[in-house]
């Protein structure tokens, strides 16, 4: 067993310095790369803390202590801010989340530097942290994490569902990865709690339960750590932050005025004829701001437009007229040579997958069962 944790432990490390080599070697680093810096450079001291105490090196021990012992309560936060930093403007996002770290400075001041003291110099004083309820607040810290994560997750689908309010492909932005982390370190933490908790009311296990935590969050977050180097950036409008809450893709015609409601009737037949006779949805790389300028408005116009007045999003409509263009070419002799993929690309997909999923959504079929119904 002891083998085991060894391999893992010293691979994981070795995975995480390469991670960060990765990071730090880019010139113009994102705040979310610095981010992933400080997040990867936690998981490097609390994974050689693990190795340090399954070998007893206790010089190694004192130094990776304090960075160990405040990870939980700084990777919380951090996974928050980002992936606030892969969707916002950087501008003071970092000022305005500083309160959420405000714990995990506490931590470090009165409970992880004393304890390390303690450990080294036996000061009286600080025999506090020896405390038997000390373990309480250690288990806070698990509850803590799992708060985190949870909103985290539903930032994220936030964040992504208003990604669609802007663009007609997101293959582009696949932030699926960051999804499984976030869920797979949920599960991790909330696994070691519940083991905590059977422990404190019918005993130890025989062997550290938290070895086995440690090394499953390693393996996890080194593999999908990659995916954070490479992540694309996705700058959502401020007016799509700010009309969130009113603009829930519901229908809101019957609130808007009968001056809105013509100016809304005059640019949705404008963009009905564009869509007809231009068909700018062919464009893979279609935007928002992109159709709004053929249209001469406004994004935030057009975005009001589909979102409030048409009851629908700016992803869901291109993405019907793709669908459209495709069953078009299905029935056209022109393209008897074509495969199904090499269609879907033509008429503005990026992805294979993206393509079979929006083509079942909009036709209740798969591409190549609707293309059996027309032979």
């Amino acid at each position: 067993m002891k083998l085991i944790l060894d391999f893992v432990l010293v691979g994981g490390t070795i995975i995480i310095t390469i991670i960060l080599f990765l990071l730090m070697k880019s010139k113009k680093k994102q705040l979310s790369q610095k981010i992933l810096i400080v997040f990867f450079v936690l998981l490097l001291f609390i994974s050689l803390y693990f190795y340090a105490w399954l070998h007893y090196i206790t010089w190694l021990i004192r130094i990776c202590f304090i960075p160990n012992d405040i990870g939980i309560p700084s990777m919380a936060p951090l996974l928050f801010l980002y992936i606030k930093s892969l969707f916002l403007k950087e501008e003071n996002l970092v000022k305005n989340t500083l309160l959420h770290f405000i714990p995990a400075a506490l931590y470090a001041i009165f409970i992880a530097i004393p304890t390390l003291l303690y450990d080294i110099f036996a000061i009286e004083i600080l025999s506090y942290v020896l405390s038997d309820h000390m373990f309480i607040f250690f288990k806070l810290e698990d509850l803590y994490l799992m708060f985190y994560l949870i909103i985290s997750l539903r930032l994220l689908s936030k964040y992504r569902r208003l990604v669609k309010f802007k663009y007609s492909n997101l293959s582009t932005y696949d932030f699926n990865w960051i999804k499984m982390m976030l869920k797979g370190t949920l599960f991790i933490i909330s696994m070691n709690f519940s083991f905590d908790i059977y422990e404190s009311f019918y005993g130890d296990f025989e062997w550290n339960l938290e070895y086995i935590s440690v090394v499953a969050m390693i393996i996890l977050v080194s593999y999908l750590g990659y995916y954070g180097v490479n992540q694309s950036k996705v700058l959502l409008p401020d007016f799509l932050i700010k009309e969130d809450k009113l603009n829930r893709v519901v229908k809101k015609s019957s609130f808007l005025s009968n001056s809105e409601k013509e100016e809304f009737e005059i640019l949705r037949n404008k963009l009905n004829i564009v869509l007809k006779t231009e068909r700018p949805y062919l464009d893979e790389d279609l935007t928002l701001n992109t159709l709004a300028k053929q249209l001469s408005t406004t994004d935030k116009k057009l975005s009001s437009l589909l979102n409030q007045y048409m009851n629908t999003t700016f992803y869901d409509l291109i993405n019907k007229y793709r669908v459209e263009a495709i069953k078009e070419k299905m029935q056209s002799k022109m393209y008897d040579n074509y495969t199904l993929l090499g269609i879907s690309y033509e008429c503005g997909f990026k992805s294979k997958t993206s393509f079979n999923r929006i083509f079942k959504k909009e036709t209740g079929l798969s591409p190549s069962a609707y293309k059996k119904t027309l032979l």
